[in-house]
């Protein structure tokens, strides 16, 4: 892994645990127990990345 990869990994990393840590909060306090076990960092990354792709593809398919 170069360096640029390890970056980008960061760099989503930090936005799912970002991600995951704003849905929790704006989850009501008697189910966030059990909100904080189904909503899952690997879910958060998932979310993370599937927003990436639709950029990717915006910037593909711009005609600038």
């Amino acid at each position: 892994m170069d360096y640029t990869e390890m970056q980008f990994a960061f760099k989503v990393y930090e936005k799912a645990l970002n991600k995951r840590s704003r849905h929790l909060f704006r989850t009501p306090e008697p189910k966030r127990d059990a909100e904080e076990e189904r909503y899952t960092l690997q879910m958060a990354v998932n979310e993370v990345l599937a927003e990436t792709r639709e950029v990717a593809n915006m910037i593909r398919t711009s005609h600038y």
